[in-house]
């Protein structure tokens, strides 16, 4: 997209202080307060972003409320469309925010195309979808004792204004699992992006506006979570909160939020394991590629690799091996780079502070564990002990662990014992023991013979456990936001 479509998100200066949309205008903050943006790749600043006061925030949310009256009376086609405009428009200027989102979280080129493009081909699977999501009509005469002059009308009616708060790691693709179903299903969005990625997600925020959103619709806020966000899900304003980020955090916002609905996905700290029956080679690939894309900062990251310890003497070596020939690390804005920073030096010290702490507990470090600034080397731990804070937390770098385990009911103990549950991967050729074993772990997604994904994104996702709250998806998002209003008809006998 042309720089020049954005010029009026900042006060364009350099670096850039970016404002919040309000009502259909970009405004600045009355707060005074900044925070600085910077990208993970060489500590350079991107721009500022407001931390908006509990003042903006009221407003946002009443406007989003006088909105949304409006805003749900619209005919669904016509929502449907407008979300087809932003798909649209984000397919045509695909590299100019590709290009923003490099630079704001440090992801490579492949990564972050890959992101901008699957979030429009995600609005235009929203858009159509929501034309399928329809009331019914009922009748008295399907229960005992009832007859037909008992009629229900079903209608399915937005929640009202919805509380979005997205992550640092696809600042652009799981702020649009959140915007656009919200939307297209007759709700008003208070958008907060996370702090590291804002810049992305403000823009973002501006192709809504663009494709025709209506004023006070969409409106976004700033600042660190702890402050505003704590503000954010708690007021008494909110109809409903989707919340993407740690375990830690989607605890803490449950304690604090009143009677509303809450759709969560929060850490995952995924296992694998491995039947010793399985294709080494391919199984290895799957290996690293899940564990290191993105520098391991996905919630569906393999975090620990179990099996039995004469199938991970033959798996162990090929994964190190691939790993060096996949993985390079340096600046993602060099194409043969792939594997960029963390999100932050202080997010690098802590991952270098559990490895070596794992080393310090009798963990074997069999590749990388060294820092150089916010970059950590493709990391691979031996002989790891379940309560070492490498793989009891999960831990958001490029590090994978393995355990040696006895026995197959050993490796399901582990698993059930955890507090994630998100997802699991099982290696083997034998798909009907893949799926006998998949049944009895309690994740919310189980792949056979594949690294833990999200998607397609018509596919159930959801996390068991402290990793989530409800059910994501195209068409499990739609329905989460709105509910069902039954009018029954009473009709004389």
């Amino acid at each position: 997209m042309p720089k020049d479509y954005f010029h009026h998100l900042s006060d364009g200066k350099s670096p850039p202080t970016y404002k919040n949309l309000f009502n259909g205008k970009w405004v600045e903050s009355t707060s005074g307060k900044k925070l600085e943006v910077k990208s993970p790749i060489d500590d350079s600043i991107v721009g500022y972003v407001y931390s908006s006061s509990f003042g903006e925030i009221d407003e946002a949310i009443k406007v989003g409320h006088e909105a949304q009256k409006l805003w749900r009376e619209v005919p669904m086609i016509k929502r449907s469309k407008i979300l087809h405009l932003a798909a649209d428009w984000i397919r045509e200027h695909e590299h100019y925010l590709t290009t923003l989102l490099i630079k704001e979280i440090g992801k490579n080129l492949a990564e972050a195309k890959d992101e901008i493009l699957r979030s429009a081909d995600m609005i235009d699977y929203f858009a159509n979808a929501a034309l399928n999501i329809k009331g019914e009509e009922l009748s008295g005469e399907a229960f005992p004792g009832y007859d037909q002059t008992k009629m229900g009308i079903i209608e399915k009616v937005p929640l009202g204004v919805v509380v979005a708060i997205a992550p640092f790691n696809y600042p652009v693709n799981l702020s649009v699992a959140k915007l656009a179903p919200a939307i297209v299903m007759g709700n008003s969005v208070v958008f907060k992006p996370p702090t590291m990625g804002s810049i992305s997600g403000l823009h973002l925020a501006e192709v809504f506006r663009i494709a025709g959103v209506p004023d006070g619709v969409l409106n976004t806020v700033t600042g660190e979570g702890a402050d505003v966000g704590n503000y954010l899900v708690t007021h008494p304003g909110v109809d409903m909160v989707t919340f993407t980020g740690s375990s830690q955090v989607g605890r803490e916002i449950t304690t604090k939020i009143g009677m509303i609905p809450l759709l969560f996905e929060c850490g995952g700290n995924n296992p694998a394991i491995v039947l010793p029956d399985c294709d080494m080679e391919s199984t290895a690939t799957e290996i690293v590629k899940g564990a290191f894309s993105y520098s391991g900062q996905r919630c569906t990251a393999i975090k620990y690799v179990l099996g039995l310890e004469p199938t991970l003497d033959k798996l162990i070596p090929l994964v190190v091996k691939k790993t060096k020939e996949m993985m390079k690390m340096g600046d993602p804005r060099i194409p043969t780079n792939n594997l960029g920073p963390v999100i932050s030096e202080a997010a690098a010290m802590e991952i270098e502070k559990r490895i070596i702490m794992a080393k310090v507990g009798g963990a074997k470090i069999l590749l990388g564990g060294k820092r150089e600034g916010s970059y950590i080397e493709a990391t691979i731990l031996d002989r790891v002990k379940p309560e070492m804070d490498i793989v009891r937390i999960e831990t958001f770098g490029p590090v994978v662990s393995f355990f040696r385990m006895k026995s197959m009911e050993e490796i399901v103990s582990l698993i059930n014992k955890s507090s994630y549950g998100l997802q699991a991967s099982i290696f083997t050729k034998d798909e009907g023991a893949g799926i006998a074993l998949a049944k009895k772990l309690d994740v919310g997604t189980v792949q056979i013979n594949s690294k833990p994904q999200r998607g397609p994104d018509h596919f159930p996702f959801l996390g068991t456990k402290g990793s989530g709250l409800g059910v994501q998806g195209i068409k499990y998002t739609l329905e989460a936001m709105v509910r069902p209003r039954p009018i029954v008809l009473n009709k004389p006998h």
